[in-house]
């Protein structure tokens, strides 16, 4: 079995369908305009005692009116058709449209954090749900590495990351490990790692000559530490705050089972607006990837220096 996930495209980066009309009010009045103007040469060529149009440049002019209230609902409803579209697909359905989107698939949404006195559930994002409705194409094959992630991901909706590790990765014939990440980035807990040993070891999930093991990955910490330099005039402290929020951004996209943390991303990541330039401490090598093995960054120092 391959060490790698099932690949997936990035969805947020597919392109709007054909279908889905972009929106330009402009366009819509002076194509109103365009067609009123040409009615109403038609009505004088029948009657000539009516009068010549030419006030449409003036915004007082009832017609013209007219022309912004017609092109406001026509931009309304090209929207409903636009928003009808995105409904019923999975890479643009948000909310309750994606919920029936992926009941196809004899999917719900679940309880990440289930409701208790006086607190209401917390369910799992869209980001989740369309994972684990992407995964459940895979649900026929028993043994896969889809079939896996979708049932790990299925007991155990708070887990930060899954990963798969067959043969190509620990060399042993008819073996498969399910490597789990708990919330965060923590260790898995003892009740997520039997949801998900359960839920793989079911016989119709796992086959019955293949071995299969749940195993917590390990954490791999780090701590960042950075001085960024910018100009005197903006606020210090704001462009501080933005650029950390930028290298946590970062950080998080590689908070992975098997993930590399490159030095020079996490160094670069700081670099943003109004700042000149970024003092580099921590980590201060690259972390390399480890197929059972989780990156965490722990800690997060960002200085700032106004250059003179």
């Amino acid at each position: 079995m391959s060490a790698q996930a099932p690949t997936s495209i990035d969805l947020s980066r597919l392109p709007a369908p054909a279908a889905i009309e972009p929106l330009d009010f402009e366009q819509l009045f002076a194509a109103f305009m365009d067609r009123f103007q040409a009615a109403w040469g038609e009505a004088r060529a029948l009657d000539p005692s009516l009068p010549a149009y030419d006030v449409g440049t003036l915004e007082t002019d009832p017609i013209v009116i007219l022309g912004q209230a017609d092109a406001y609902l026509r931009l309304l409803d090209r929207q409903r058709v636009n928003d009808a579209i995105k409904a019923v697909l999975a890479p643009l359905a948000r909310g309750a449209d994606l919920d029936n989107v992926v009941a196809r698939q004899g999917i719900a949404r679940l309880a990440v954090v289930p409701a208790s006195e006086g607190q209401p559930a917390i369910m799992e994002t869209d980001a989740a749900l369309l994972r684990r409705y992407l995964l459940s194409f895979d649900r026929p094959a028993a043994g896969s590495a889809g079939r896996y992630l979708y049932e790990a991901w299925t007991a155990a909706p708070a887990l930060a990351d899954v990963r798969v590790n067959g043969r190509a990765v620990h060399g042993r014939i008819g073996d498969t490990d399910v490597v789990i990440a708990g919330t965060g980035g923590a260790d898995a807990t003892p009740e997520q790692i039997a949801g998900v040993e359960a839920a793989v070891l079911h016989e119709n999930v796992k086959p019955e000559a293949v071995g299969v093991a749940v195993i917590p990955a390990t954490r791999t910490e780090s701590r960042v530490e950075q001085t960024i330099v910018v100009p005197a005039g903006p606020d210090a402290e704001l462009v501080r705050a933005e650029a950390e929020a930028r290298v946590r951004a970062v950080a998080a996209s590689r908070m992975l089972i098997g993930a590399a943390v490159p030095r020079a991303l996490v160094a670069g990541a700081a670099f943003g607006p109004s700042v000149l330039d970024v003092i580099h401490v921590a980590p201060a090598t690259d972390i390399a990837a480890q197929p059972y093995a989780i990156p965490v960054a722990t800690e997060f120092v960002i200085g700032v220096e106004v250059a003179p």
